[in-house]
């Protein structure tokens, strides 16, 4: 036999005693059945030993009285007539207390059964959840792997090349194209009086569905995004409107110089809309699971395995998705996915568009769900820093 086969046979034999003297320990700790013992063996020993005397006790109390007993039969017969009844009544004892042993067993034996059968439909309901988490989140991976943007440069010969951005790195142009976005909206809205958020539901529409001619009729903020959609499909960044180039370079950096290589306000919905619905499903399968099959900390665990998967910028979109109003159903008052399971704690306001503040738009320090014996449990992870 192989090493480790001699090793898992031992090790299953040890645990088949320790679960027989624990089934005994429990055995002891009932009250009736330790009363019982105590009482009726000592009892049914005690019998047993006065038969033995019993004949010498009462033919001494006959012979006092001057009884002849060779009138009365032989004297196997008394002897047997006095201890018969009492190895008797002890025999009934015994064979009393074995029933009972035999019976309380068996009720024990179906009681360990059943909380066994309960052991293993839990581990089987957890390996199952298991599998099908890590199964969800390599499907997530594949998502991840399968997203796209096309990069097209200009060679100084004036040759223009393409090629495809695939992965993880794609989120770097997502939040470049929706900060961009944002940005026009501010210097097209400026005296709407839109508030940030409905500026950023404005800019996140187009980031997700793209410009239609149909958008073109509405309003100026669309007539800008097509001008600067133009500009970039020319390589024409000189072209841009000198008011759009100085709010992307006062809010967001100078974005201009690092040449928007790639086309934009096209439009993510045919990607993004099956990333987000699948990454929503596996959050929400994790949290609907029954707390008394998986914890909120173990809860917590999964999510953060989940959330290891995704970048900060991949965090920080979600944010955005989320801010915007399309994917409102990921904090509401039936979810607390971003909140009380930290879906976005990695991110930080150096990392959002500037009119975007982690604290004023959470109150970061109260009123979210902890995990259990953690000394710190902040909503994000810059208010450990």
């Amino acid at each position: 036999m192989h090493p480790s086969g001699c090793k898992r046979t031992i090790q299953e034999t040890l645990a088949a005693i320790r679960t027989n003297i624990n089934r005994e320990s429990k055995m002891d700790n009932d009250k009736t059945y330790k009363i019982l013992l105590r009482v009726l063996i000592p009892l049914s020993i005690g019998l047993i030993i006065f038969a033995f005397f019993a004949p010498k006790i009462f033919v001494k109390e006959a012979a006092s009285q001057q009884l002849n007993f060779t009138e009365t039969g032989n004297i196997g017969d008394t002897i047997g007539g006095l201890m018969n009844p009492f190895i008797a009544i002890s025999g009934v004892i015994v064979t009393f207390l074995a029933f009972y042993i035999q019976y309380k067993f068996n009720e024990f034996q179906i009681t360990e059964f059943r909380k066994e059968l309960t052991a293993n439909k839990e581990k089987y309901e957890k390996d199952k959840f298991e599998n099908q988490f890590y199964e969800m989140l390599r499907l997530h991976k594949e998502n991840v792997n399968e997203l796209y943007v096309k990069i097209k440069k200009k060679r100084n010969d004036g040759q223009i090349i393409e090629e495809s951005i695939y992965g993880r790195r794609v989120f770097e142009y997502l939040i470049l194209e929706l900060s961009i976005s944002y940005v026009v909206a501010i210097y097209s809205f400026i005296n709407d009086d839109l508030t940030p958020k409905e500026r950023l539901n404005e800019a996140y529409g187009v980031f997700f569905h793209g410009l239609t001619e149909k958008d073109l009729e509405k309003h100026q903020f669309f007539k800008n995004l097509k001008k600067l959609q133009d500009l970039i499909a020319e390589f024409n960044y000189d072209g841009f409107d000198e008011e759009i180039k100085s709010h992307i370079k006062l809010q967001e950096g100078n974005y201009i110089s690092r040449k928007i290589e790639f086309q934009i306000f096209e439009g993510y919905n045919h990607q993004l809309a099956h990333y987000y619905r699948h990454l929503f499903q596996t959050v929400k399968f994790v949290v609907n699971q029954d707390e008394n099959m998986i914890s909120y900390n173990q809860k917590r665990n999964y999510v953060r395995i989940l959330r290891a998967q995704l970048s900060n910028n991949e965090q920080a979109l979600l944010f955005y998705n989320w801010y915007s109003g399309f994917g409102k159903q990921w904090e509401n008052d039936s979810n607390k996915f971003l909140t009380d399971y930290r879906m976005i704690h990695n991110i930080y306001n150096d990392l959002l568009i500037s009119e975007f503040k982690l604290e004023d738009i959470f109150d970061i320090n109260n009123g979210y769900k902890k995990e259990k014996g953690r000394v710190s449990d902040n909503l994000f992870e810059f208010q450990d820093w």
